[in-house]
């Protein structure tokens, strides 16, 4: 791989750290169409799995005291066989199908907050196991489950460090059947290794100092640059 684009792909796991670090959810949807881009869908899912769990880990113990244990257990049932099948399910599939269903995810990404009642529905910690499910089977295929598994974990009354905490927990469990099948399939080489954990070092220190970069810049004009980057991702993958 050139240089310009190991930069490139560093520089944009920082920027994606530093959302996720602050709204618990996203890093993915920003470092995966780059990381497809630069590598491929073969290899970005594996980078894109060391990069969570890296990321995932500093901010379940940044947020450790506020983790709802219940909820991480219910969700955890539902995640480990659903994440199983989903990443299997990647290693047999079509790159190029696997490119277009990514920018299908992307384009309803961006939509889904536009839908009645997203904001409204009461969760029940019994939900957890099938949205645990659902969640672990696009991360698995895609890598990318923030934005549909935050509503269920939102609307669920859970504070911002306990949303945050939580959900970064989960996450983290869900990465380890995930490298295992990847692993067994051979998906994990050391430059994967090398990059993945590269961008894990990035993910810790913006998790640390990315809190007073975003600061320094509207919420609303950061909201909307990521939405117009998202959807520019989304058709260049859909038409591609």
């Amino acid at each position: 791989m050139e240089l310009f684009n190991i930069f490139v792909i560093l520089l944009v796991a920082f920027v994606a750290s530093t959302f996720t670090g602050i709204a618990g959810f996203g890093g993915g949807i920003i470092l995966m169409p780059i990381l497809t881009l630069f590598l491929g869908p073969e290899s970005a899912l594996p980078v894109l799995c060391l990069y969570s769990l890296y990321s995932s880990i500093c901010r379940a113990f940044l947020n450790r005291k506020y983790i709802n244990w219940q909820v991480s257990i219910y969700f955890t049932i539902g995640s480990i066989p659903m994440v199983i099948i989903g990443t299997s399910l990647f290693v047999s599939l079509d790159p190029a199908l696997i490119r277009k269903f990514l920018g299908v995810f992307l384009l309803i990404i961006v939509l889904s907050k536009y839908l009645p009642g997203i904001k409204t529905f009461k969760m029940k910690l019994w939900g957890f196991i099938p949205v645990g499910g659902a969640n672990a089977f696009i991360s698995g295929l895609i890598g990318i489950p923030g934005p549909f598994a935050a509503a269920f974990f939102v609307n669920y009354g859970l504070s911002k460090h306990s949303f945050i905490g939580t959900f970064a927990f989960a996450t983290a469990l869900l990465n380890l059947p995930k490298l295992g099948v990847l692993t067994f399939n051979q998906y994990i080489t050391m430059d994967i290794v090398y990059l993945g954990t590269a961008i894990g070092v990035i993910s810790v220190i913006a998790t640390y100092i990315g809190t007073r970069i975003l600061h320094k810049i509207s919420d609303k004009i950061f909201t909307v640059f990521i939405t117009l980057v998202i959807l520019f991702f989304a058709g260049y993958f859909i038409i591609y």
